[in-house]
């Protein structure tokens, strides 16, 4: 069979770009066809491990482009890896009459967004967490109920590279991370993993409150440091560094990624699992997740994270602890989470005194292993697709 697939570019260094590689990868060892519709700003296109790959068009989510895409490519089976909502919001479906369509949908809110059910009820829908299925399949059975049908759904969680592993020197770095960084072999680190890109009006990463709590935290354990694997400032991001400020933190205590490589994306997933393996606790406390793939790259580092009591992060949190918090009404009206800065500070002081979690926290990661999800999951749906294509041609 031939496969679009729409999201992120392949090379992207983004949760949707890992996945787009891991997934494409493994379709085409399996000896399928695939091409690749962006929608993240890449122009022209161009090639990636010799297939297409079709840039992005003017529009953000290239709704002006991807029916085009679609028909060009003459796939049998269109895969979306993106939130749906956006090719329904205030525009024609641009995916309207293909009954071969199915998106690996990420859900970070409670229940369902209503911004999703127009999208949701013409196609199928790939759930990426236990959280986003049990969501879905409520909303599919209310579906049937108020209107006569639902919509096809299947669980296929997002998985990660055996490359995420302890990884005490990288070839990227050619000596401990941390000595890489110049952070001392004995300090405490606390990581951040996340994109700045929220906008001052909405920080779904929750950065104010992770950094609201750390400024205490800091100030307690002189030993402390904090790396950010983010942009200071984000396109459509805030300003990290005031914040830093307004917490009182110390900017010699602070570490960032390569800004350079970070809008490069040249950050390999081996120098990454070093920085990781660097951590002594990944701190991830977002206001909502479809499912969260630094939480788990962190654990099969050996590194227990902090992470919000709310959407995909708690099935994800093997090693580590739950941060409680109360719901916030989100413009897409349905509710999110507001974490709780004073239990994020207990939960960081919690884990400065803990001992070694890393056994248990790899335990945890190795049922996202890549190898395990596409042998559980991933090559059971494939030949579901397969049966359903072999029964009607697709549109």
């Amino acid at each position: 069979m031939k496969f679009l697939w729409v999201s992120n570019a392949p090379r992207a260094a983004s949760g949707y770009g890992s996945q787009t590689r891991q997934v494409a990868r493994r379709l085409m060892a399996a000896g399928h066809e695939v091409e690749f519709s962006c929608n993240d700003g890449t122009r022209g296109d161009g090639e990636w491990e010799g297939a297409l790959v079709r840039g992005s068009g003017l529009d953000r989510y290239s709704r002006d482009t991807v029916r085009e895409d679609v028909a060009r490519s003459g796939a049998d089976w269109v895969i979306v890896l993106y939130d749906p909502w956006v090719y329904t919001d205030r525009t024609p479906d641009p995916f309207a009459g293909m009954t071969n369509v199915a998106c690996w949908t990420p859900v970070d809110h409670m229940p369902v967004s209503p911004a999703l059910i127009p999208w949701l009820f013409d196609h199928s829908s790939i759930a990426m967490s236990q959280f986003g299925h049990a969501q879905l399949a409520d909303l599919s059975a209310r579906l049937k109920a108020d209107k006569g049908h639902g919509f096809p759904l299947t669980y296929i969680p997002h998985a990660i590279e055996p490359v995420f592993r302890p990884t005490p020197v990288s070839d990227r770095f050619g000596k401990p991370f941390r000595e890489a960084a110049d952070i001392p072999a004995d300090a405490y680190v606390v990581g951040i993993v996340a994109a700045n890109t929220g906008g001052i009006h909405y920080d779904r990463k929750g950065f104010g409150d992770m950094i609201t709590a750390l400024g205490p935290f800091m100030d307690r354990h002189p030993d402390a440091f904090v790396y950010l694997h983010t942009l200071p400032v984000g396109a459509e991001g805030i300003s990290l560094p005031v914040l830093l400020r307004m917490a009182g933190i110390d900017e010699a205590r602070v570490r960032w990624a390569d800004a350079y490589m970070l809008k490069k994306q040249t950050i390999e997933d081996e120098a990454l699992a070093a920085i990781y393996s660097s951590f002594d606790v990944l701190l991830a406390t977002s206001h909502g997740e479809g499912f969260g793939i630094p939480v788990i790259e962190a654990q099969a580092c050996g590194v227990p994270v902090i992470v919000s009591d709310f959407s995909a992060q708690p099935e994800l949190c093997g090693a580590g602890w739950l941060v409680s918090g109360t719901k916030v009404y989100t413009p897409l009206k349905a509710w999110q989470f507001h974490p709780d800065v004073d239990d994020i500070h207990d939960a960081l002081r919690q884990a400065y005194v803990s001992g070694d979690h890393s056994a248990k926290a790899r335990a945890h990661a190795e049922q996202y292993d890549l190898k395990v999800v596409l042998n559980r999951y991933m090559l059971p749906a494939l030949t579901e697709v397969q049966a359903r294509f072999d029964d009607r041609k697709p549109i």
